[in-house]
């Protein structure tokens, strides 16, 4: 028994001598681990804090590498490489069978260096100590590829690109008729061409960058531009339609030069089909710069003088031609008070920027407006395809449905003897008139259309009666013997 208790403590003694000698060795493992950590750890903050105002290495800006640089030398690096060449880069555009050249200088290309370069700085530096370091170690291997930011005007852009479309494109120039004696002559129409702008815009944005190479041209397909009128058109214009003429013999040179401005800013319209014409939008202003002149017009009830006085004459002649081819006002309207050169109701009279004379053309051909004035007398004709009237003929007439008579008004004048009177004006009666569209077939009245009512002022009589007593008469002076009272412009001359 006491053999067998001895080997068992023996046995014992090594298991525990056993153990203890794989504690130390733990221990000792355990040190040395700790050891190693703290030194790497020490390497790791050591490099890490070397790079602390690095970038690190593998980022790389549009293949320029800035590991290793502060901000400073990053800045100035892609200052160096890419502010200087990117003015002088040319994006190419193939237009049609044209070359043309994008400077981007003239587009003021900018770098974003500054965001690119704290972007590049910022990469790894949100990572842990160890992941810092392993990035810093291995960074070569990882390569961090950004863009340089990079921006331009765009309103200059659009100015390049009003510009190029203005060098390639060419107008569209209508079909032109001209008519001499019932001769009728057509020129036809040119097709023009044009770049969309908008599709330009899109494909120059597409290929404009910062890279420095100068990339593949850009193909922008040039658009054809018909033209609004074409010879087919006016080819259906083949006679006179209707035709009317006023005199302005009597007329001042003012008047008359009006007169004669006006008509020629008119000859030659042609209206589409569908189209409606506005007299003012053809004419335009009535200025000095455009050469008219001071002549009388009606504001309100009175006669005065105004720039372009007269052209309510060619506005109402043109409104009698255009009826006479049984086309209907779109706007027309009728003078304060009645002139000299047209009948009530058979006048229209204009104002730029207030009052129009419009018409639509119904017709299915397009109509060509004729305007002379020849010997003082201011013609319109009318000409499209007369067999649209199916042989009537068409005329106005009016009818007086009342009369207002002037008004006398007599005023005390101390300036005049007692008792004796001056008249001041010879008056003007008033009228509410009603025109008419007339239908003829073979000379006979088939209809007659009412077209519009309309009211003309009265301008009133004044006479200036005297109260000066006897016993004053003679120290008073009076007038010249020969001086007679001032009369109004004739009735015939107002020249709106």
């Amino acid at each position: 028994m006491e053999k067998r208790t001895g080997k068992r403590a023996k046995s014992s003694r090594r298991k525990s001598n056993a153990k203890k000698k794989v504690m130390l060795a733990i221990s000792a493992l355990a040190v040395i681990g700790i050891a190693a950590l703290v030194g790497f750890n020490l390497v790791a903050k050591g490099t890490v804090k070397e790079w602390e105002n690095k970038i690190y290495p593998g980022v790389m800006v549009q293949g320029t590498d800035l590991g290793g640089m502060t901000k400073e030398e990053a800045k100035n690096k892609l200052i160096e490489t890419f502010e200087t060449a990117i003015g002088k880069k040319k994006l190419n555009i193939e237009i049609g069978d044209k070359h043309y050249e994008l400077i981007y200088s003239d587009i003021i290309p900018k770098y974003d260096i500054d965001g690119t370069v704290e972007q590049a700085y910022s990469i790894g530096k949100e990572n842990g100590l160890f992941k810092k370091y392993m990035t810093i170690k291995n960074g070569e291997n990882s390569k961090n590829e950004i863009s340089l930011g990079f921006s331009y005007d765009e309103e200059k852009l659009k100015t390049y690109e009003k510009k190029l479309q203005n060098e390639v494109g060419q107008a569209p120039k209508d079909a032109t008729v001209s008519i001499d004696k019932n001769n009728i002559v057509v020129k036809p129409e040119t097709e023009g061409k044009t770049i969309n702008l908008e599709n330009l815009d899109s494909k120059l944005k597409e290929n404009i960058n910062g890279k420095l190479d100068a990339g593949d041209p850009v193909n922008v397909d040039v658009e054809i531009t018909k033209p609004k009128i074409t010879k087919e058109d006016l080819s259906k214009i083949k006679n006179l339609m209707g035709t009317f003429s006023t005199n302005y013999g009597s007329s001042a040179p003012g008047r008359s030069n009006n007169i004669e401005i006006a008509t020629s800013a008119i000859n030659g319209t042609v209206v589409m089909p569908g189209e409606v014409f506005s007299f003012n939008d053809v004419v335009g202003p009535r200025t000095v710069e455009r050469g008219y002149q001071e002549a009388g017009t009606y504001v309100g009830n009175k006669v005065e003088p105004g720039i372009g006085g007269g052209i309510c004459q060619v506005s109402t002649t043109l409104y009698r031609a255009v009826m006479k081819a049984n086309l209907r006002s779109v706007e027309r309207t009728n003078h304060s008070m009645t002139v000299g050169y047209a009948q009530p109701g058979l006048d229209a009279t204009v104002s730029y920027g207030y009052l129009d004379y419009k018409f639509k053309n119904v017709y299915d051909f397009p109509i060509y407006i004729q305007g002379t004035t020849v010997g003082k007398v201011v013609t319109y004709s009318i000409y499209g395809d007369s067999s649209a009237l199916n042989g009537k003929t068409y005329d106005m007439a009016n009818e007086i449905l009342a009369t207002i008579p002037p008004e006398t008004k007599v005023v005390p004048d101390n300036t005049l003897p007692e008792g004796k009177e001056v008249k001041d004006g010879v008056g003007m009666t008033g009228y509410q008139a009603r025109s008419y569209q007339i239908t003829y077939e073979n000379g006979v009245e088939v209809n007659r259309e009412i077209v519009a009512t309309d009211t003309y002022a009265s301008v009133g009589i004044v006479v200036r009666k005297g109260t000066q007593p006897a016993a004053n008469s003679a120290a008073a002076t009076p007038p010249p013997a020969d001086v007679q009272p001032i009369a109004p412009p004739p009735v015939a001359q107002p020249a709106q």
